[in-house]
């Protein structure tokens, strides 16, 4: 298995009756050497595949992705400590991705990075709007 399969047949392999674990896990790993996270979180998902769900989950933590993180996490049916979601808020925020940052304050009530990352969001509003 060397390259990714075309829309219909990634359907079929995904939610396909009979595709074993094992497949949809190296389907997975493909996904995700090619820069493809949301769809490699899709087939750790479908074989319950933990270790390449953690991986993912870390990876999104890195990039401040709060879709794939959050993904990833209800694959897990884990619990979120609120330092986690302030972690990823603080790394979305960094990488100028204000909504995530602001959706992951806002679950955990954080006041301080809520108004922060609003100010950020008027500063972008104001500077799409003079340029």
């Amino acid at each position: 298995m060397t390259k990714l399969p075309d829309s219909l047949k990634r359907r079929d392999i995904l939610y396909g009756q009979n595709t074993p674990a094992e497949v949809l896990r190296e389907y997975g790993d493909l996904y995700l050497h090619e820069g493809k996270p949301n769809d490699a979180v899709e087939f750790f998902g479908q074989a319950s595949y933990k270790e390449g769900l953690q991986r993912t989950r870390r990876m999104a933590m890195e990039e401040g992705d709060l879709f794939l993180f959050s993904r990833a996490t209800e694959f897990l049916q884990e619990e979120v400590p609120a330092g986690d979601w302030r972690k990823l808020g603080r790394k979305a925020l960094e990488k100028g991705k204000y909504l995530f940052a602001l959706k992951c304050f806002e679950k955990i009530g954080d006041r301080e990075g809520i108004h922060e990352t609003r100010e950020k969001l008027g500063e972008q509003i104001q500077d799409e709007e003079t340029s």
